[in-house]
């Protein structure tokens, strides 16, 4: 797992890159990539503060050398039982797209029960894209075999991994010489008894389902618990919608969600409307709501129609529902173009600068008549909704590109992106992923990495609080001056080691239940920017991270109005929140450091200064009073290098970096 210092000549390399002026934007809403109209079976992978808070706990499940979970939206993946045990899944491989199926972990209360290093699969044969969700005591995962049907797996018992394997078959489609009843990149969710299934039928060019290319269908089934099966009845294609609506659907660009007796499937593609499919009753009867019309109607992908860059959805969407059915929305935006190029290529190229990711609910109104820079984040945001965008990690006025000619990863959506949505008790919980703030780069594939993010809602999406980067490693930290170090520094090797200890997070799923007021998500984490592969065409190892948490702890827990100052550092917390908000200035620095915070109680304590080996360098008994405090420490003689500074009293502790120059 450790990343390999960087050779010299890299060191080099990097140090150029932060002599530039970082406050210099790219225009990246003109760097287009290319994108192919619709995926085929094989998924061919994309080119290459508040003080820390208590009950956190982060552990790897498993591990993938398949490096992609999702070509757009991310599929129930997590699911919290109400006894505080949790089960997860992803997709995994041994070797590549050739041993791919379903990875599975289980949490029994206490521990994860699968070894973290597993690529096991579940299925006995190649599958991909599995999802998951619970009836009652049993498992339920749907993937596909990406040929002839969707493989559907239950356990009738969590936790025991006593699987039997069903086929799935979709609706027979011809292209004229060959049929094929194919289901692909399913997504599933549960009420009750009945489980709601959507996947999209057979993707190659010419297999239409009633008019419709790649045509999104929904499943309902009802599981019974003596004869461990399901029984499905007739699929309906999603929204009713007819060819002359939709022209084709897209994998992976839509969501799915239950609670209760209401169900709700979204739909976000680049190329045609987004709407909310929503029932009340269970999934016997749908009414369907434009959430965003598409500024170019009834949009066929196959046509040689040029259309010029609007801004529409990126097709990485979310949905959740409330406990009062009300459904909430979010999705990424981009641009995307279909030029003479794209036209003979049978492609279309979307922008991965643009910057905004949409919220949206049914207590908003739709976004509807829109023109080709309706979506554009700031003209959405200036008519009322709520758009999030990449974090200032260094606090120095805003999230800026670099000058220098760094990639984003391809994952065929914006710079913001990849949401996740909990709705529960009248708040709503977003995970998202974005570009990360400069210097957070791969010079491997000479790209930015992702980051994982979160922010949350008390009062139902009406207003949204301070933003935290949750998949922040605490073993990594952020300097925001690199003038005074020189290119053999041993604080910038070790800098450097440590930025590539935080690598790249992608591909959050979170549990739709919040169980004892902890939210509990998975992300896939590697050291490479973008889907990477090596040695001659096989996909790097990547990690599964897990995350459980208490839900309102998001916008606290590593704040990013905060996390350049390094007050996260401390991951066992902060006893009864006694001491917070603690800040250092200057940092770095050579003479002497201001420390401030807040305590909640005259005490006396004691600030304490080690370095990384673990030995305590300075150590001085002060008495604190309850509000502000200040205290100065002396650095002059300590040798350039990481210190970690702790206040600690009786009730209460806080620990921060600091960097001696």
């Amino acid at each position: 797992m450790k990343k390999i210092l960087l050779a010299v000549s890299a060191l080099f390399l990097v140090s150029a890159v932060f002599a530039q002026d970082v406050a210099t934007k790219r225009n990246m809403n003109t760097v287009a990539k290319n994108k192919t109209i619709m995926t085929g079976r094989e998924e061919a992978a994309p080119e290459q503060a508040a003080p820390m808070v208590r009950n956190l706990s982060r552990s790897f499940i498993g591990t993938t050398f398949y490096d992609l979970q999702t070509n757009g939206s991310q599929a129930p993946k997590m699911f919290a039982h109400s006894d505080g045990t949790a089960s997860a899944v992803w997709t995994t491989s041994a070797a590549g797209a050739a041993t791919r199926g379903t990875g599975y972990n289980y949490f029994d209360g206490t521990s994860w029960v699968n070894p973290s290093t597993s690529t096991d699969r579940i299925e006995n044969t190649r599958t991909g894209w599995g999802t998951m969700t619970c009836v009652g005591d049993a498992e339920i995962v749907a993937s596909h075999n990406g040929t002839t049907a969707l493989v559907i797996g239950i356990c009738p018992q969590k936790g025991t991994q006593n699987w039997t394997f069903t086929t799935l078959e979709g609706p027979a489609v011809s292209n004229g010489s060959s049929t094929s009843t194919c289901l692909l990149w399913p997504a599933i969710a549960s009420t009750g008894n009945t489980v709601h299934l959507i996947a999209c039928t057979e993707s190659d060019a010419g297999f239409l389902y009633q008019g419709i290319q790649t045509c999104l269908v929904y499943y309902r089934g009802t599981y019974n618990a003596s004869s461990n099966t399901i029984a499905w009845e007739q699929p309906r294609i999603v929204g009713n919608v007819t060819s002359a609506e939709v022209k084709t659907f897209s994998g992976d660009a839509y969501a799915i969600a239950a609670k209760g007796n209401t169900v709700a499937i979204l739909n976000a593609p680049s190329f045609s409307d987004v709407f909310l499919w929503k029932s009340t009753d269970g999934g016997v009867n749908f009414t369907k709501t434009i959430v965003f019309e598409h500024p170019v109607p009834a949009y066929d992908p196959n046509s040689t129609i040029v259309t010029d860059t609007p801004y529409v959805a990126d097709g990485s969407c979310a949905v959740a529902l409330d406990d009062n059915g009300v459904a909430h929305v979010a999705f990424g935006i981009t641009r995307f173009n279909h030029d003479e190029s794209n036209i003979a290529a049978g492609n279309y190229s979307y922008y991965p600068g643009v910057v905004g990711m949409l919220y949206w609910n049914e207590t908003m109104q739709p976004i509807i008549n829109t023109n080709a820079y309706t979506l554009e984040p700031s003209n959405i945001e200036a008519a009322g909704y709520k758009v999030f965008y990449r974090s200032d990690l260094n606090n120095d006025g805003g999230a800026y590109w670099s000058s220098g000619d760094l990639d984003l990863p391809g994952y065929g959506v914006g710079a913001v992106s990849m949401p996740q949505l909990v709705a529960s008790n009248g708040k709503v919980y977003v995970i998202y992923t974005t570009i990360l703030d400069f210097p957070f780069m791969d010079l491997n594939t000479n790209a930015y990495f992702r980051g994982v993010f979160g922010a949350k809602s008390m009062d139902n999406g009406s207003n949204w609080g301070d933003a935290s980067w949750l998949s922040y490693n605490k073993d990594c930290y952020y300097l925001n001056d690199w003038s005074w170090v020189s290119d053999t520094d041993s604080v910038l090797i070790h800098a450097m080691d440590n930025l590539y200890v935080e690598g790249e997070s992608v591909f959050p799923a979170a549990a739709p239940q919040i169980v004892n007021g902890q939210i509990l998500l998975n992300w896939q984490q590697d050291f490479f920017a973008g889907t990477y592969t090596k040695d001659g065409g096989t996909f790097a190892e990547s990690f599964i991270h897990v995350l459980k948490m208490d839900a309102d702890s998001i916008g606290l827990y590593n704040n990013v109005n905060e996390v350049w100052q390094g007050i996260w550092i401390d991951h066992t917390g902060i006893s009864n929140e006694i001491l917070s908000g603690m800040k250092m200035y200057p940092n770095p620095a050579s003479n002497l450091v201001n420390i401030t915070f807040s305590s909640e109680e005259s005490a006396n304590a004691v600030v304490s200064v080690m370095n990384l080996m673990g030995q305590t360098v300075y150590n001085e008994n002060v008495d604190i009073q309850e509000g502000y405090n200040m205290v100065t420490v002396p650095v002059n003689n300590f040798r350039s290098g990481v210190y970690m500074v702790n206040i600690k009293t009786n009730k209460g502790t806080t620990t921060q970096k600091l960097i001696v120059k």
